[in-house]
């Protein structure tokens, strides 16, 4: 994971998690490496980890089981959704900051359009 400076790391762990849920690289009933193993992996402190698992556990994004470990929940189309709307909100951010700056409303079109019908966007 690359860590930023921007956002919490317990934050950054748990959108990178529900990437994965959303984008299928995570499915229902998946199990995740514990609190230990992954911090191991991350190399950041558990206690960051245990704060990302609680944030998804209330998020029910996962659960824990005692004694077997943690577990994507069947919620996966409602974080699906949940990051489709993001990333609608975060492209509407820069569709508006684009026109802000000048580039003409006909000339995003044909960008998306571009991108819509599989070609590469113009530069």
């Amino acid at each position: 994971m690359a860590i930023t400076q921007k956002r919490p790391i317990y934050l950054q762990l748990v959108d990178r998690i529900k990437n994965e849920v959303a984008t299928d690289v995570l499915s229902a009933n998946d199990q995740l490496p514990s609190v230990r193993e992954t911090a191991l992996q991350e190399k950041i402190n558990p206690n960051t980890v245990a704060k990302a698992y609680k944030e998804l556990e209330a998020q029910k994004v996962i659960r824990t089981i005692p004694g077997k470990g943690t577990f994507i929940t069947g919620n996966t189309a409602s974080v699906k959704n949940s990051n489709q709307n993001r990333l609608l909100a975060d492209l509407s951010q820069v569709i508006a900051e684009l026109i802000k700056s000048g580039v003409k409303g006909e000339r995003i079109k044909k960008i998306v359009n571009d991108i819509l019908g599989g070609k590469n966007a113009e530069n």
